[in-house]
């Protein structure tokens, strides 16, 4: 239901302002005419990040300097830590605060934020299926799906078999022998029954029995299609789709993320496994050589290294859970943040500038 929430509140606001095709930028306030900004940010890939002439670069910065200058902003960066940044803003010494900022009640009860500018949550990374098909075939003949599915139907075929010996043992003892060995032709029977073999070798002649072999053969049209459905999906889903489909799944394999991260808090209080790594990259490669079988974190950064680093390598899976929305932080009352807001919207707007903007760094399988 939050992501839901969350997902219309960005949608409706990214798209749906009003008169934001023919909207006018809004004014800079008086107060901020001739002034030089500080703006604080915080070196996260891919929303802020240096290149190697020591120049920023990112999502968000990209975005912030495109805004500056729709507005004709003059500004002077500052790079900070996270917690330092956020209190700098709420202090006043930042104006801006410019990173992988998401917005939550903690933060807006001592800040301002901007319109959001990127709706996202967690991800799953696992890595591209390298598996031979004996090893794939090994994986799904022993999948504790597949394993159900059998005992399941196994288990039926025992208590029909018992059944019909109960009722036929006594005047049917040629068909259905004393002891075990007649609770293995009640079996045999039902499961010769249910395919509809009808080799004839053992055929009930009670009353009761007939009526038993009467319900079960009317039954096994339907449990015998059902059974096969469920095996083929099964196999089906398995073979393609791999060990890990979704965050159900996690807790049933090796799971990684990064050491105090939101992805760490959010696992851990779902009483999942995990192995916290120092790095998002190190969980990568922990992921390529096998160790893991799944790696989560914040999906537009897996999406920015497998991008960038480990393409062909690492496949992240559709859909994120525990989302965030992204934005520019302000200190309480800025006069900045209504033209920003405007000026924010309009690009946003541009389905042509959010593909320039996100691709280059998340790949266009991220751009929304």
């Amino acid at each position: 239901m939050r992501r839901t929430v969350l997902a219309l509140v960005f949608v409706a606001a990214v798209f749906c302002w009003p008169g934001l095709g023919s909207a006018q930028l809004q004014p800079l306030d008086p107060s901020l005419a001739g002034k030089t900004l500080k703006i604080g940010v915080v070196v996260a890939p891919p929303f802020v990040e240096k290149d190697p002439s020591g120049h920023y670069i990112g999502v968000a910065i990209d975005l912030w300097e495109d805004l500056a200058e729709d507005l004709g902003i003059r500004y002077e960066v500052q790079e900070y830590g996270l917690e330092e940044l956020l209190t700098a803003v709420v202090q006043g010494q930042a104006d801006v605060g410019v990173s992988a900022l998401s917005l939550t009640p903690e933060r807006e009860a001592v800040m301002d934020f901007s319109q959001p500018f990127y709706y996202s949550g967690l991800g799953i990374a696992v890595p591209m299926a390298k598996e031979s098909r004996l090893e794939k075939l090994a994986d799904v003949i022993f999948s504790s799906r597949l394993l159900l599915y059998v005992g399941s139907l196994l288990l039926l075929l025992l208590s029909v078999g018992l059944g019909i010996w109960l009722l036929e043992r006594r005047r049917n003892p040629d068909h259905f022998r004393p002891g075990g060995k007649g609770i293995g032709d009640g079996m045999w029977w039902s499961a010769v029954t249910m395919t509809s073999v009808g080799y004839g070798d053992a055929t009930p002649k009670t009353f009761l029995g007939r009526l038993l072999a009467m319900v079960w053969m009317f039954a096994s049209v339907a449990l015998l299609a059902t059974f096969t459905a469920g095996i083929t999906s099964s196999l089906t889903v398995d073979t393609l789709a791999g060990r890990v489909h979704g965050p159900d799944d996690l807790h049933k394999v090796r799971t990684g993320v990064l050491a105090d991260s939101a992805a760490e808090e959010e696992l851990l209080d779902g009483h999942i496994g995990v192995r916290a790594f120092a790095t998002v990259e190190d969980g990568f490669k922990a992921l390529v050589g096998g160790e893991l079988d799944a790696f989560v974190h914040d999906q537009p950064i897996l999406h920015y290294y497998q991008h960038h680093r480990f393409t062909g390598d690492i496949r992240i899976l559709p859909g994120f859970f525990d989302p965030q929305l992204y934005g520019f932080a302000f200190p309480r009352g800025s006069a900045l943040r209504k033209s920003v807001n405007v000026a924010l919207l309009r690009r946003l707007a541009d389905t042509a500038y959010r593909a320039k903007l996100y691709g280059p760094y998340l790949g266009k399988q991220a751009i929304r």
